[in-house]
């Protein structure tokens, strides 16, 4: 039942935190995501308000291979505040589920999946990164990058529109905030090659 309380506490909070503004409608499908999110949270679960530990590590090709994609207390730790400083902010800011595509991944993960040697999202050096796309594909996700890079105080370390507007925002976090770049990237494919042209640095820089 406490998930059902705090679901209804969270839903409460969104209405009163628009009282003096237009609300957004939860469609059923929302809820039922949230929902589902909450069935089995817990507090070794909890990575933030809107996100748990468990979507953040999920991986269907650690699943087939095998792969234990656990974080260590460190990295847990560098996730949770990735996923409180800057993922809450997206979600409250859009009002509207967020699916990750990408968090966490260990070592061996990363190489399977062909990713970078010095990959953020391995979050080993006080730094971890977030894949993500919405729910609610209605949502322009270069206009949620643009939100990000030019509009909000949000500072990331480093944020990468790749290969939109089909594919998805990369966002990362150092949890030593001093070390945070706020770097602009946009990432395009040609010819089956990846490019990543540097488009400059957050307003907050």
């Amino acid at each position: 039942m406490n998930f059902i309380i705090n679901f209804l506490f969270k839903i409460i909070n969104i209405f009163l935190s628009n009282k003096d503004k237009k609300i957004n409608i939860i469609s059923k499908k929302e809820i039922d995501i949230e929902v589902e999110k909450n069935l089995d949270n817990n507090t070794e679960n909890v990575c933030s308000r809107y996100f748990t530990l468990e979507e953040i590590t999920k991986s269907e090709t650690a699943v087939r291979q095998g792969i234990q994609n656990i974080p260590s207390k460190d990295q847990i730790f560098q996730t949770q505040q990735l996923c409180s400083v800057i993922m809450d902010r997206i979600r409250s800011h859009y009002n509207k589920p967020i699916r990750i595509l990408s968090g966490y991944r260990c070592q061996e993960l990363n190489k399977v999946i062909g990713g970078s040697k010095s990959s953020q999202h391995m979050a080993l050096n006080n730094d971890a990164a977030i894949d993500f796309e919405f729910y609610d594909h209605h949502i322009n996700l270069e206009s949620v990058f643009h939100w990000i890079t030019q509009i909000s105080d949000i500072h990331f370390d480093q944020c990468i529109a790749e290969f939109l507007p089909e594919g998805w925002i990369h966002i990362s976090y150092n949890t030593d905030s001093e070390k945070n770049r706020g770097k602009i990237t946009r990432a395009t494919k040609i010819n089956n090659k990846t490019f990543y042209e540097q488009l400059g640095y957050a307003k907050w820089i």
